[in-house]
């Protein structure tokens, strides 16, 4: 497994339910914020491992794609975040969690039967659940010379939660699939894939989870994929989606962006040189890109490395947290997050009267824009999910101030996409969802 490294390790806080103990720390985001009030708590888990330590290296019955959960399975991955899940409950009113995420590796080598033993451990649990893939959930693998002909384990993990995805849908505000569901052509390995970058919100806040792993292939006789990050700053790649995200969210404020996922953005030049995370070119270019968005941005959650970390980003772009492995330890480990939002947000946003307002939304594609501000050399510019300009146009139509403009988008498929306009001395965005 991986090695240890020299990170901030925080202090561990035992709490007992039942006679069990388990290893949890609570972090309180935000707090120093001037006129910070708190709103909710969710907590996150992550490297999981399920099938990791189970008594065969096929895991349930024969396969990694059709194969199907063993009878029973008492390894320690199994038992830990069945542990957690009992202890999140309990706690559930008195710590007021309203939902879980889990930073990658919910898998030890990406069988349908270790994501469907995962899936079925957390379903037990009393509010939603948000899995982020990693890099042990990316190539499905029973032992060397044993595995799937390619990194598909992203398209077994769509399957397997396409469920719980769905219901996330009602009870998060705007989540978007992003790249998720699209097939997604890579450069680098000259296949497609199933990018698993989405974003949702909750009371304010804004989540987008990123997926970094790698899809090569690696001939060595362990588990998938190697540990390092990759930006995939391409086209359909996660770092532009992330930055066309960024760009044209209207509703992201003071503090109000988190990140979520496997790989951490660190400078530390040990584990940069031992291939664990983004090398140091990509590193400086994620500080770069982030730098813009700095007052917005607040933490950035992630796992990988097993060992509890907490640092922030050069510049104080954002602070990032890691936690160790769920199944590391001889109980259960996972970290309460307590959120905290700052009184003055209008103070990082446009006033009311300066948005564009684009109606009725969601609808089937008609929209009707009303907007004052804007000259008569305004440009409308329209975003699919993955940062791509699909139509842009010149409006000269609000050059009087209260004219009423109708954009026919009826033809496009049903989805999320971002419609940007702009003059000379403002840009302003808003999402649309068409049914």
């Amino acid at each position: 497994m991986f090695r240890r490294y020299y990170f901030l390790c925080f202090c561990l806080f035992s709490s007992v339910m039942f006679g069990q103990a388990v290893r949890m720390v609570e972090y309180d985001l935000n707090k120093n914020l001037s006129g910070a009030v708190y709103k909710f708590s969710f907590v996150h888990i992550t490297d999981v491992h399920i099938g990791e330590d189970a008594a065969s290296s096929d895991y349930g019955t024969p396969g990694y794609f059709n194969d199907s959960v063993p009878v029973q399975d008492s390894s320690k991955p199994v038992l830990r975040l069945q542990q957690a899940v009992k202890w999140i409950n309990y706690h559930e009113v008195d710590k007021n969690i309203k939902f879980v995420v889990l930073s990658g590796d919910l898998t030890g080598s990406a069988e349908k039967s270790e994501f469907q033993m995962c899936k079925n451990i957390l379903d037990s649990l009393h509010m939603p659940y948000v899995p982020v893939i990693g890099n042990h959930d990316i190539w499905p693998y029973i032992r060397y010379q044993n595995e799937a002909p390619s990194a598909c384990g992203d398209s077994v993990m769509g399957e397997v939660f396409s469920a719980n995805y769905d219901k996330n849908k009602l009870f998060f505000d705007n989540w978007n699939d992003g790249t998720r569901l699209l097939r997604t052509y890579n450069p680098e390995t000259q296949r497609e894939h199933y990018l698993q970058n989405f974003s949702f919100e909750y009371d304010g806040f804004i989540f987008y989870a990123l997926d970094f792993n790698p899809r090569y292939h690696v001939n060595k006789e362990e588990p998938g994929i190697g540990p390092e990050a990759q930006l995939m700053d391409w086209s359909g790649g996660t770092f532009q989606w992330l930055q066309t995200e960024l760009l044209n969210n209207p509703n992201k404020g003071n503090h109000n962006v988190l990140f979520v996922s496997h790989h951490p953005a660190t400078d530390n030049i040990l584990v940069q040189l031992s291939n664990f995370v983004f090398d140091a070119t990509e590193y400086d270019k994620i500080i770069q890109k982030l730098s813009p968005f700095k007052s917005n941005l607040s933490l950035w959650l992630a796992g990988h490395i097993h060992v509890d970390y907490a640092y922030p980003l050069v510049n104080n772009v954002m602070q990032v947290r890691g936690m160790a492995a769920n199944k590391d330890f001889d109980s259960a480990r996972f970290e309460i997050i307590n959120v905290y939002e700052a009184q003055n947000v209008s103070s990082v946003q446009v006033s009311a009267n300066e948005k564009l307002q684009v109606y009725p939304n969601p609808n089937n594609g008609i929209f009707t824009a009303s907007q004052e501000l804007f000259s008569i050399k305004s440009v409308i510019k329209l975003y699919d999910v993955i940062g791509n300009l699909i139509y842009e146009k010149p409006i000269t139509y609000f050059a009087s101030g209260n004219e009423l403009y109708t954009f026919d988008f009826s033809a496009l498929s049903k989805g999320s996409y971002s419609l940007v306009l702009s003059d000379e001395e403002r840009t302003y965005s808003q999402r649309l969802i068409i049914r």
